[in-house]
């Protein structure tokens, strides 16, 4: 029987990478929720199930992954992936850009925590994997809003795991560095001393292939180039 999978965030990129290297696993169902389905290649899209939906919308949201939980049955896979970043002076920084970062990238993981965990302690099986960043434990100039968010869903995932102590759910966040995606207004091709999306894939189906007694708490990897 194949795992229901919950992926966030794969109209391109990490997750565009993370959506391919489930497919060819050939052993997940893959419920994909995106703000863009229309930007999903056509033969990616076929072997997902996608639902649209743009995350900073809270009811919105809420509604989506309930309706998900409805067709699936229950997801034994979480993969937290979307996620932006707003990068400028804190002073310049907008009461609305800062909500909206920590919405995305911190409010939704709690949500889809809270609505996922119920199904998992049923079956006494569940994957909890968070994409976060080096800017998960490294602060920088004109970064204290996506760190703030980065900082914030480490220490989340770190105590629900700890509040998981003893079952065989699992919490792992990987935090990738720089990676040659379209991430903060860059393209592909931008970077290319940099990770490419699939180097993060790959580590995501890394802890997915792990027996059900190890758990990986936490992945840090950067480009050997930089």
């Amino acid at each position: 029987m194949k795992r229901t999978v919950l992926l966030t965030g794969c109209s391109k990129g990490i997750g565009k990478a993370i959506a391919k290297k489930l497919v060819e696993q050939g052993e997940y169902t893959i419920y994909a929720i995106t703000q863009n389905p229309q930007d999903v290649p056509p033969d990616l899209a076929g072997s997902l199930n996608l639902y649209s939906c743009d995350l900073t919308d809270i009811p919105r949201s809420i509604e989506t992954i309930l309706c998900v939980l409805l067709d699936s049955g229950g997801i034994d896979i979480l993969i937290n992936n979307a996620g932006i970043g707003k990068f400028a002076l804190a002073e310049s920084l907008e009461l609305d850009h800062w909500n909206r970062v920590l919405t995305l990238n911190l409010t939704i993981p709690f949500l889809l925590t809270k609505y996922v965990l119920p199904h998992m302690k049923r079956k006494n099986f569940g994957r909890l994997i968070h994409i976060t960043s080096d800017a998960d434990h490294i602060g920088f100039a004109e970064g204290s809003l996506y760190c703030a968010s980065k900082f914030g869903l480490r220490g989340f995932a770190d105590s629900v795991r700890q509040e998981l102590k003893g079952t065989p759910i699992t919490v792992t966040t990987i935090g990738p560095g720089r990676v040659d995606t379209f991430f903060n207004g860059k393209k592909p091709g931008d970077r290319p001393i940099s990770l490419y999306a699939e180097d993060v894939a790959n580590q995501v189906i890394h802890v997915l292939t792990q027996s059900e007694r190890c758990e990986i708490e936490r992945i840090y990897l950067k480009s050997t180039f930089e």
